[in-house]
């Protein structure tokens, strides 16, 4: 699944769980699925981010360990 899936999907689910807290009755229950549908949408939102810092990690460990300085990267 590549990002752009995974953060689609994310945005479908919390479109879902806000239609269900429009037609939700109890006020509990309506801010439980608008809550819901706020933090899916700051993680579709995160998706992108953490690709990006993830792959600076990578090019970051693997210039290390080709250098010989892997052993300053890792912790004690």
């Amino acid at each position: 699944m590549t990002d752009e899936q995974l953060a689609a999907m994310h945005r479908l689910i919390a479109e879902y769980h806000r239609n269900l807290a429009k037609e939700a009755m109890l006020d509990v229950v309506h801010q439980y699925h608008a809550d819901l549908a706020q933090r899916l949408a700051d993680e579709a939102a995160q998706i992108p981010r953490r690709t990006a810092i993830l792959e600076r990690l990578r090019v970051r460990i693997i210039s290390a360990a080709g250098s010989g300085s892997l052993a300053t990267m890792q912790s004690p």
